[in-house]
């Protein structure tokens, strides 16, 4: 899928076309919340560009790129008025401005999630358990990172100072998949996890088998294990499935585009 933006500011518009939806945040929708300056093409040179400036903006998607007509023009879809109304894509991006205007807070960690993740698994647990940092070790992070090339973080192994709480949940925003082990009932880690799933990140949920799993999560899928050896091979199983569901929409993506 292709993303296009038509900007108005006072009495001129610029056209922006076959973004990926990754990039049009990145480059349009942030500066524009931030009210920034920034370096832009223009007629193949750089130039400035004022998005404090912008007083509206019109995102649109189409599955195929929009083609320049000749050298300084723009793609003709941009003055087809049904084009404009069967393609806009502006309301998608209306929760995620809401969020971004919010706080200067919230809206670095909501900025961190909107940009393509890190290939990185979170882990959200309780430690200082024995048999849980076993299992973290031995498991979790040998199978993710040996097998699967994730970068594999949990909390104690953050080294940047600062406030930890702030350090959660900014990993939480950057990484791929959050894997929450809620062995233990630890209150924190139900409210990280929920952090997670509200950004819609992938989650992966996991207790030790005999554990309880509060109300509110008993609809989701667990892994439930029991050895060491129990958990590499029910994660080593997940994550066959979800890089291969990857690798496959990838190039379904790629095929489309072309």
């Amino acid at each position: 899928m292709w993303y296009h933006a038509i900007t108005d500011f006072g009495e001129d518009t610029r056209y922006w076309w076959n973004r990926s939806r990754e990039n049009l945040i990145e480059e349009l929708v942030l500066p524009l919340i931030g009210k920034q300056v920034k370096a832009v093409s223009r007629r193949g040179k750089k130039a400035l560009f004022n998005f404090g400036a912008v007083s509206y903006m019109t995102i649109l998607k189409s599955e195929s790129k929009l083609k320049r007509p000749s050298e300084g023009k723009t793609p003709p879809e941009f003055k087809d008025k049904k084009f404009l109304r069967d393609h806009d894509a502006t309301e998608e991006f209306m929760d995620e401005l809401r969020i971004l205007s919010a706080s200067p807070e919230s809206r670095s960690l909501i900025q961190q999630s909107l940009i393509k993740p890190l290939k990185q698994i979170f882990v959200i647990m309780k430690f200082g358990d024995a048999v849980l940092d076993s299992a973290y070790k031995g498991a979790i992070k040998a199978v993710a990172e040996k097998e699967f090339d994730f970068k594999v973080l949990r909390v104690d192994e953050i080294q940047d100072a600062g406030q930890i709480a702030h350090q959660v949940l900014d990993n939480i925003s950057r990484s791929e998949i959050i894997l929450a082990e809620l062995s233990g009932e630890r209150p924190n880690c139900y409210y990280e996890a929920g952090f997670a799933h509200a950004l819609g990140k992938t989650m992966v949920f996991c207790v030790r088998h005999g554990e309880n799993i509060h109300f509110d999560l008993a609809g989701y899928r667990f892994i439930q294990w029991k050895t060491e050896e129990d958990l590499r091979e029910k994660l080593r199983k997940y994550l066959d499935a979800y890089t291969s569901k990857d690798a496959a929409e990838n190039l379904k993506s790629k095929t489309s585009s072309q």
